[in-house]
C-alpha cells in the first residue's frame, strides 16, 4: 500500500476510534472483567487500540527525512529548536554556575 492509502486508513481509524471513545454502553455496567470495571477495561484497550493507530501513522504515513515535531523546510538532522542559521555553528558548554574550576 502507498502512503496516502495509509493514511486514509489511518485517519478513518482516529475517527472512528474518536467516536468509540466515550463508552455510554458501560457506564452503568457494574460487572467486573479480569477482575477490574468493565469501563477501565475497555478504556485500557481503548488506549493499546489507540496506540498501535498512532505507531501505525508515524511508521507509514510519516513524510520521510522529516524530524517528528519539524517545522516544515527544516532539513534532516537538524536538531529540534535549532535557531535558523545556527546548524553549524558550536560553541562550548559552560559549567553549570558554583561548579567552576577552584584552584
Amino acid at each position: 500500500m502507498n502512503r496516502r492509502r495509509w493514511a486514509t486508513l489511518t485517519y478513518a481509524a482516529l475517527a472512528a476510534l474518536y467516536l468509540l471513545h466515550n463508552d455510554l454502553w458501560l457506564w452503568n455496567d457494574s460487572r467486573l472483567w479480569l477482575g477490574l470495571p468493565a469501563g477501565l477495561v475497555y478504556h485500557i484497550g481503548f488506549c493499546v487500540v489507540v496506540s498501535a493507530v498512532l505507531g501505525l501513522m508515524v511508521v507509514y504515513v510519516w513524510p520521510p527525512g522529516v524530524p517528528p515535531g519539524a517545522p516544515p523546510g527544516v532539513p534532516a538532522g537538524v536538531p529540534l529548536g535549532t535557531p535558523s542559521g545556527a546548524a553549524r555553528e558550536t560553541r562550548p558548554i559552560p559549567p553549570p554556575r558554583g561548579q567552576g574550576e577552584h584552584g
